[in-house]
């Protein structure tokens, strides 16, 4: 079991090199294909707006996008040649949210940047993975503004609650688990001494090859996603899976508690499904 099909947001700057260059470094581990997609949002200019700016600001906008996207484009297809990767590109007008959506339909994997930073690109590419998560089918590796990822997957932490989507997770995250080195699923809740952490999750793991030890954190001060950030750096894990949690926008327009503090303050990828 492997992904053969990769599909990354690519865009320009620091963090946009960290995705492609991760999402790049899984597939050829994988064997796997990658797409990357370019996503320009052609939003209309609202017309009381229009008065107040130059004169074909908008062809001018979409001329400057298309040429960087070209110019990406070579670099990523370069670095996949060199890694014996087959890339394809697309190159979309339009609303980048409903763009990736649509083409996670046919991927395994999708890689984005994780949200808001000094360089992330602001206005619709903001905090894409949050929305995405909840929205796509298909499971989300959301990877750090900064550092180096190339190589994850060697020492995998599994926050585990016994929810669906941390099932979907652990699930969608067997191919990365099944070569990982070691596998900690921790459970983080009250002090319960009747309490056998992960005992079914952690059985059904291992007959699938996972070499894998469950433990069970007692919260104390810190909040969920404090303790499981904690216990990462402790065993100097080198990514996250757990599953991605939050209301419908009808109800409420921001993810999760832990989901959140986990994609606003993760020190390496976080694998999330929904």
């Amino acid at each position: 079991m492997a992904y053969r099909d990769i599909l990354f947001h690519a865009f320009e700057g620091e963090a946009g090199d960290t995705v492609h260059k991760t999402a790049l470094a899984l597939a050829g581990k994988m064997g796997a294909q990658v797409t990357g997609v370019s996503v320009v949002d052609n939003t209309p200019i609202p017309a009381y707006v229009v008065p107040y700016l130059p004169t074909n600001l908008d062809q001018n906008y979409l001329e400057e996008a298309r040429a960087t996207a070209k110019s990406l484009r070579s670099r990523v297809e370069d670095a996949g040649r060199a890694a014996d990767i087959h890339v394809e590109w697309r190159y979309v007008e339009g609303d980048i949210r409903g763009v990736i959506n649509l083409h996670s339909r046919y991927t395994d994997l999708v890689v984005l940047g994780q949200g808001a930073g000094e360089d992330v690109p602001l206005g619709p590419a903001l905090n894409l993975a949050d929305d995405l998560i909840l929205s796509t089918a298909k499971p989300i590796l959301s990877v750090p503004w900064h550092g180096d990822f190339t190589n994850i997957g060697t020492n995998v932490l599994v926050a585990w609650n016994g929810s669906p989507q941390s099932s979907r997770a652990v699930h969608d995250a067997l191919p990365i688990l099944t070569e990982a080195q070691s596998v900690k699923l921790i459970e983080v809740g009250p002090e319960n001494i009747h309490h056998i952490p992960g005992a079914e999750i952690t059985a059904h793991l291992t007959r699938h090859g996972v070499n894998v030890e469950a433990d069970y954190v007692v919260e104390g001060s810190n909040s969920t996603g404090e303790a499981i950030l904690g216990y990462a750096s402790e065993m100097n894990a080198d990514l996250i899976v757990c599953g991605g949690w939050g209301h419908s926008r009808i109800v409420e327009t921001v993810m999760g508690g832990v989901t959140r503090h986990l994609l606003r303050n993760m020190p390496v990828p976080i694998l999330m499904s929904h």
